[in-house]
C-alpha cells in the first residue's frame, strides 16, 4: 500500500545548486538529512508518509541567511501538485503565504531551527496525522 503524500512548506531552499528550483515540490532524495531543518522533521514522519517539500520561492539561497520574497504562484503550484493527505507549514513566511492564498493547512508550525521549536512539536503532529489517517481510513 502506498504511503499518504504529505507536503511540507518551508521558507526557502539553500545550498550549492545555483539559480532556481525547477519543480515546486521535491522529495527526500535531494535533501541533506544532516541539515538542521530536515533532521528535525524527516525522522518522525518518513515511516508513515511520503514526504514532499516546497518553499516560498523557487530561488535558491547561497546560505541560510539569504532571504527572498514569497512567490505566491510558486506556493500555489506546490499545493496543487498532488492531492495531499495533509499539508504542514513551517515558518512565519510560509504561514503568511498560505494565509494569503486562503489555504488552511493541517498545521502551522514554527521553523524547525527557531527558538520556538521543540521536539515534542513534531512528535505531537505526527500522532495527530496518524490519528487523522486512521479515522479517514475507517470511513
Amino acid at each position: 500500500m502506498e504511503k499518504p503524500k504529505l507536503l511540507i512548506i518551508l521558507q526557502n531552499f539553500y545550498g550549492f545548486r545555483k539559480g532556481r528550483l525547477k519543480c515546486p515540490v521535491y522529495n527526500t532524495s535531494i535533501i541533506n538529512r544532516k541539515n538542521a531543518t530536515y533532521s528535525r522533521i524527516v525522522p518522525y514522519l518518513e515511516k508513515d508518509f511520503q514526504l514532499y517539500f516546497s518553499e516560498c520561492t523557487p530561488q535558491i539561497a547561497k546560505d541560510k541567511d539569504t532571504k527572498f520574497e514569497t512567490d505566491l504562484d510558486w506556493v500555489k503550484k506546490a499545493l496543487e501538485y498532488h492531492e495531499w493527505a495533509a499539508v504542514l507549514v513551517f515558518s512565519a513566511q510560509a504561514h503568511k503565504a498560505v494565509d494569503d492564498l486562503g489555504f488552511v493547512p493541517f498545521a502551522k508550525l514554527p521553523h524547525p531551527v527557531s527558538f520556538k521549536w521543540r521536539k515534542q512539536t513534531i512528535v505531537d503532529i505526527t500522532k495527530q496525522l496518524q490519528d487523522k489517517l486512521l479515522i479517514t481510513s475507517q470511513k
